[in-house]
Parts: C-alpha cells; structure tokens; sequence
C-alpha cells in the first residue's frame, strides 16, 4: 500500500481538484483507491458522490469512540474508489488532539495499520498550511508527498520551503518520507511566463519535477458538479489526458524509488 500526501502551503494549487483525479485515474485503471480527506474545507468529500456513508467519522476513531478505520470508509459512485470523510465531522478529532499531552504528532501514523489491505494506494488530500495539526499528523504517516504548484509567484516560491519542511521530518521523526515530485496546474501554454517555466521547471528540479503538466481545461471545473472525478466526466478532454499522463509517470517514478 502506497500512501500519498498531496499537499502545499499555498492555497489554490490544485491540490484536492488533483488527489480525486488521480485516484480516479488509479481507480479506472483497476486499482483500489482510499481518498483521505484531511481538510476540515472538506472538498474531497463535497466534490464526490457518497453511495454509503456510515454513521461513525475518522473524529470517533481518533477520539476512541470505539469505532475503526474500515468502519469510517465511505463508497463512492465511482467503482474501486473510497473516501473518508473530512469538512466539518474533523473538529471534533483536531480538539482532542491538541488536548493530548504526548503523541500528538502521530495520531494517524498509529491508525494507518487499520486500512484494510486491499487499497493499492492511499491518498491524503491537505489543508493549505504546514502548521496544522492534521498536517503535521499526516506528514508523520506518509512515504511520498506529491506537490502541486501553479504558475504564479507565491506557489513558485512555496515550493522551496515545502520541500524544506519535508527534509526536516525524515530528520526528526518519519524517515520513509520522501517527496514524490512537483507538478503544474491549470497550465495556460498560450501564456508566455506558463511556457517559460514549462521548460526552465525540469531543468530547475531535474529529480522532482514531473514532464507532464496539467492544462487549464473547464471539465476540471465541470467534473465536481457532477461529483465525479474528470476520466469519468470526460474521458476524452485534455484534462483526463494530462491527468493520466501524470498518473503513468508517477507509477513509474515509484518503482525507481521503491
């Protein structure tokens, strides 16, 4: 089981839009997918169609209501992907959770062993801030982090201190971690600074930067609506397309890295 942060301080990168359309892609492809939603905005869930949603949330096991992971995970309409919940139904989990007086940072680590064994991949969809409990629980937990970035100069520069924050958790505390790669988002290739960082990114971050790019497409704004991710929505849109490109190369890039 391969567990995935998709994550970056800067709000607005892609990243929830990205974590449910890769898994998607994961999930069309045969592969069984659990999605995390770890952002108390809750859009992973709100931008999914929930078929059977349990009365217990991911709040009574981390508050030790007697409830565990696999009685929290919620079917999807889309065939082999599952989500559990985040939004709203996580309040009452960060409150305990900052009341703990030890242990505080690994809360999810110690619960990863509950998901059930027959998830390929696990992907975790984060809150915009490394300050954050929850995010600072999922870092704890992870193996790879993917990291989303658009073409602006705030997520530009944010890259830098993500990748910063990553080096010092395998320091102090998660070893396994690694990032993944970074990515671009809603790439506008008409645009002459989206062009330039096209070609300078890879040359910039040769181990991290991943060739495929995501274009700006207006399915990725259609798919939500129609709670589904975008290679259902609209399998043969650009978007679909670069999302499965990404997807290929982020399978390969795995198995390099083991």
């Amino acid at each position: 089981m391969k567990v995935i942060a998709v994550m970056n301080q800067k709000g607005g990168t892609g990243k929830t839009t990205s974590a449910i359309n890769i898994a998607g892609e994961l999930a069309r492809r045969g592969r069984r997918v659990l999605l995390m939603d770890m952002d108390t905005q809750g859009n992973a869930t709100s931008n999914l169609e929930l078929t059977e949603v349990p009365e217990a949330t991911l709040s009574d096991v981390i508050m030790g209501k007697g409830a565990t992971v696999d009685q929290v995970i919620c079917a999807t309409s889309t065939p082999r992907l599952d989500v559990i919940r985040g939004g709203r139904v996580l309040a009452p989990a960060l409150a305990h959770m900052q009341e703990l007086r030890f242990g505080r940072d690994t809360v999810l680590r110690r619960l990863m062993g509950q998901i059930p064994g027959e998830y390929e991949f696990v992907f975790i969809d984060c809150s915009p801030s490394l300050e954050s409990l929850f995010n600072i629980n999922v870092l704890m937990a992870v193996e790879y982090v993917l990291i989303p970035i658009k073409v602006d100069k705030n997520s530009i520069e944010g890259y830098d201190e993500m990748l910063q924050t990553i080096r010092e958790v395998r320091e102090s505390g998660n070893p396994e971690i690694r990032a993944l790669g970074i990515f671009m988002t809603a790439v506008e290739s008409g645009s002459s600074m989206d062009r330039e960082l096209i070609e300078n990114l890879p040359r910039m971050l040769p181990d991290l930067a991943f060739h495929t790019y995501i274009r700006k497409n207006i399915d990725v704004k259609k798919a939500p609506l129609a709670l589904q991710p975008v290679c259902d929505f609209a399998p043969r849109c650009a978007a679909s397309a670069d999302y499965a490109a990404l997807t290929d190369e982020i399978l390969t890039r795995m198995e390099v890295m083991g």
